[in-house]
């Protein structure tokens, strides 16, 4: 069996973090920043005063588990860049809710460098903020253009 994913695999609704395998290799090579997340689950928002990091993927896997199990609060996960043109990406609801559940296995399977047998993956690790056409820019990123001003004399002048 070959664990290359296809469309029909990937399922980003209706997702249950227990009975899925992650393909996580996406985001392995990174480094992480974690937090306490706020507000919804896809939103950016975190609690700024637990921002942590820089971390590895199994240190990041770590924290994030330990959030959960210890204090049951979800994490924020954010990728790191020196690019400041990119904008910011972060793991999205269900990479974080998969580490949650499986983040002792996660660090077993890196501990012992993949010696399991290769697994089909239901799914594969997400972000959100990416800019995934030129068509779908983030509007922080655009320059815009100049606009005329009026003689403010002019404007509030009475008829």
């Amino acid at each position: 069996m070959s664990n290359v994913l296809t469309d029909d695999d990937v399922k980003p609704d209706n997702f249950l973090a227990e009975a899925e395998t992650m393909d996580l290799s996406p985001i392995r090579d990174g480094n992480f920043l974690v937090a306490i997340g706020t507000g919804q689950p896809e939103a950016v928002k975190y609690l700024c005063s637990s921002l942590r990091g820089p971390y590895t993927f199994v240190e990041m896997v770590q924290e994030v588990g330990e959030m959960w199990v210890n204090h049951q609060h979800h994490a924020k996960v954010m990728l790191t860049s020196k690019d400041s043109t990119k904008p910011l990406e972060m793991l999205d609801k269900n990479t974080i809710d998969y580490i949650e559940c499986h983040y002792t296995d996660i660090i077993t399977e890196e501990m012992l460098g993949g010696a399991f047998d290769e697994k089909k993956y239901t799914c594969v690790a997400g972000t959100t903020g990416k800019v995934s056409s030129e068509k779908e820019v983030d509007p922080r990123t655009v320059v815009k253009p100049e606009t005329k001003e009026e003689d403010a004399s002019e404007q509030d002048s009475l008829p």
